[in-house]
């Protein structure tokens, strides 16, 4: 039996025209959630990160606080496959105005509410883009990406051999996916589970003769009590 522990990243610089970098705060709950996991005794006997930058990031920070065995950081895996999807392409295709940061920002400005204009533009981009109405066009269409990130899970377990705790550096995306389709969601219904995870969240995954289970979905106690000020959810 394995345990894949599924680690959101830090916050990430949205807004920015980098947006794939980890913000000061994004690094302090990497640094802390790496402390946390020391405190409880939890360690990693195999670790794959995502391609992302922010993946990486949170990585090293998490790996370094926990102080985790210089083998298993050495050996550290990229699999790209753990990506998450491509936010500015589904946005440009829903309108050619948000095909960049700022022009998200200026829209935002004119809003009454910015925050719930926000969510409200996410959802209809990421609809559109869950519809398959519009599959040619988008880099990657919504099939596409769970074939994806399905073929991530397996690729994983099927590595895992004798490993008992995989830590896997990934995005809200993928983990809200997993969780949808582990716990039978429907697909218009993602977003509404990835809104809820939080940065440095941990979702776990057992696998268990070959079948997997969502053991624990979006736990957070490290940044609960006097850390409530690192939880957040960009």
């Amino acid at each position: 039996m394995a345990s894949i522990y599924l680690i959101r990243h830090g916050q990430a610089s949205f807004g920015k025209d980098d947006y794939d970098c980890l913000s000061n705060i994004g690094e302090q709950q990497a640094a802390h959630l790496g402390a946390d996991l020391l405190r409880r005794g939890i360690q990693f006997d195999k670790v794959i990160s995502g391609g992302m930058l922010r993946h990486q990031q949170t990585a090293d920070a998490c790996l370094r606080n926990m102080q985790a065995n210089d083998r298993v950081v050495s050996q550290m895996t990229i699999n790209s496959d753990w990506n998450e999807y491509n936010h500015q392409d589904i946005l440009t295709q829903y309108n050619a105005d948000f095909a960049s940061a700022n022009g998200v920002k200026d829209y935002l400005k004119q809003q009454p509410n910015p925050n719930v204009a926000l969510q409200g533009l996410l959802d209809s981009a990421f609809s559109r883009w869950i519809s398959n109405d519009h599959v040619e066009d988008y880099s990657e269409s919504w099939l596409a990406y769970q074939t994806r990130i399905q073929q991530a899970l397996q690729t994983t377990a099927e590595q895992a051999g004798d490993v008992k705790n995989i830590a896997v550096f990934s995005s809200g995306g993928p983990i809200a996916l997993l969780s949808q389709k582990l716990l039978n969601v429907p697909a218009e219904n993602l977003m509404d589970v990835n809104w809820t995870l939080v940065n440095c969240g941990i979702s776990k995954i057992v696998i268990s003769n070959e079948r997997q289970i969502l053991s624990t979905l979006n736990e957070h106690t490290a940044f609960e009590g006097h850390h409530r000020h690192l939880i957040t959810y960009k």
